[in-house]
């Protein structure tokens, strides 16, 4: 599959945004349900590309560390803008350095609020939200409203999460520490930094989003005039202007939905480097957030949709890996057409075998790496279930979990089967799972299938085969 991608449409397109991107910014966006062969696809065109060759800087951010998920700085100066680059920038240098000034400011803002907290009493749940909820960051961002669509409450342990969140944000918009400090006047309060925290507390997305193009322009383009007396670094030999891809978009989405659209956006379509912005998720980019067809959709310049294969297309693939053609329309049904699992079934069908030990657990590691420890563990029971809804699960899990499984499981098309007529694990992948599952935990393996026995012969549905 890494020759012959069999997406020759979808890759000529890709290559012209990119080879033909015009000066200024450019927006692209690669959409398809979980399984489906986006960042494969990203992959393949920037190999072919060679971005470095041309003079572009490529930064990534994407949703495999599950602890940057719900914190904003962890995501933007940890992942996207790391500390060390590849060549041809000089690994030793930190080419973000005002950006790293912003998220010590924000972490000094945190410890001291969670502080306060503890101070006052707070209960251990309030406190442990409160501090989710600052390093979302949307709570220090006054035109982004309450929503807790953005923090991963899956993080929380309580049952009633909801009145925990309310208490949590309810405490943290009153801590005095986060109100603007106006003792001193203008320039002295910029001297001290006084002003610099202001700004964080008020509109951390604004003020990360102009130092990112500080340090940027210095990087790609030299400092720009504004900028002249904070000089820090030389450009970056060779490129001058900027990939920036956000890969695994539904799941980062609400953590930086807000900030790109309204902050990072419009100080990219300002700066005076090119720009092509690429997001990769499962839904097209202006069915995410308001804003991409509100505010951005001057600087869209494609959509790039991926489907599953056809049977003529994974006949291909099957055929190239040398399968005997007698079982290609049984892995065909198998896999759906999906490029993920056809390459997982070619994998079976290799030198390691099904049975494998060493097959089944990297078949594991890789269905379930973008999951949180709590959500694999949520899926790992929801594999012994034939049909997943709020009854099955009652069974399996706490009350006061089931409608935030069920809620999960749904938002899971990576996992879920699209063509049931009810909720259900991919068969491929459950199976695989349930086998994987036997092999590593035994005893636990018979206590769970007895446990999904229970949720069957309750649900009243009755038995599925």
């Amino acid at each position: 599959m890494a020759k012959d991608i069999h997406r020759s449409s979808e890759v000529s397109r890709l290559l012209a945004s990119i080879e033909e991107a015009p000066e200024g910014l450019s927006i692209v966006g690669i959409s398809g349900p979980g399984g489906v062969g986006k960042s494969f696809l990203l992959t393949h065109v920037l190999e072919a590309v060679e971005p470095h060759k041309l003079g572009w800087l490529v930064l990534t951010a994407d949703a495999a560390n599950p602890d940057t998920r719900g914190d904003f700085l962890g995501m933007v100066e940890g992942q996207l803008f790391r500390r060390s680059l590849p060549p041809p920038a000089d690994r030793s240098k930190d080419y973000f350095p005002h950006l790293r000034e912003v998220a010590t400011l924000h972490r000094d803002l945190v410890d001291r609020a969670v502080a306060e907290l503890s101070r006052q009493g707070a209960p251990e749940p309030v406190r442990r939200a409160a501090l989710a909820l600052l390093r979302n960051a949307r709570v220090l961002n006054k035109a982004v409203p309450k929503s807790r669509i953005a923090l991963d409450a899956t993080r929380i342990d309580d049952a009633d999460v909801e009145k925990v969140l309310d208490e949590a944000w309810e405490a943290v918009r009153a801590l005095p520490g986060l109100r603007d400090s106006t003792a001193l006047w203008g320039p002295i309060r910029d001297m001290l930094g006084i002003t610099r925290r202001n700004r964080v507390k008020r509109d951390l997305y604004a003020f990360t989003a102009a130092e990112i193009r500080t340090d940027l322009s210095a990087a790609l383009a030299g400092y720009e005039r504004k900028d002249l007396s904070r000089l820090t670094q030389a450009p970056i030999p060779g490129l001058r202007r900027l990939i920036l891809i956000i890969d695994d978009y539904e799941a980062v989405g609400g953590l930086l939905g807000d900030f790109l659209v309204g902050a990072l956006v419009p100080e990219l379509a300002a700066a005076p480097f090119q720009t092509i912005v690429i997001v990769v998720g499962r839904d097209d980019l202006e069915t995410t957030h308001p804003g991409w067809a509100q505010h951005c959709r001057r600087f869209m310049r494609e959509q790039i949709r991926l489907r599953p294969f056809d049977a003529g297309a994974a006949d291909k693939v099957f055929a190239a890996a040398g399968i005997p053609e007698a079982r290609w329309a049984t892995l065909f049904e198998a896999t759906q057409g999906y490029p993920f699992l056809i390459s997982l079934a070619v994998e079976e069908a290799g030198d390691y075998g099904g049975e494998s030990v060493v097959f089944l657990t990297r078949f594991h590691d890789r269905v379930t790496r973008w999951m949180t420890d709590r959500e694999r563990e949520w899926f790992l029971r929801i594999c012994f279930l034939e049909r997943i809804d709020e009854d099955s699960l009652r069974v399996c899990f706490p009350e006061e979990n089931v409608t935030r499984i069920q809620d999960w499981f749904e938002r899971e098309p990576s996992v879920r089967d699209p063509a049931a007529p009810y909720f259900r694990v991919r068969p491929m992948v459950r199976d695989k799972m349930l086998r994987y599952i036997e092999v590593r935990a035994p005893s636990r393996f018979r206590e769970l299938t007895a446990l999904a026995a229970r949720a069957q012969q309750s649900s009243p549905h009755g038995p599925h085969p």
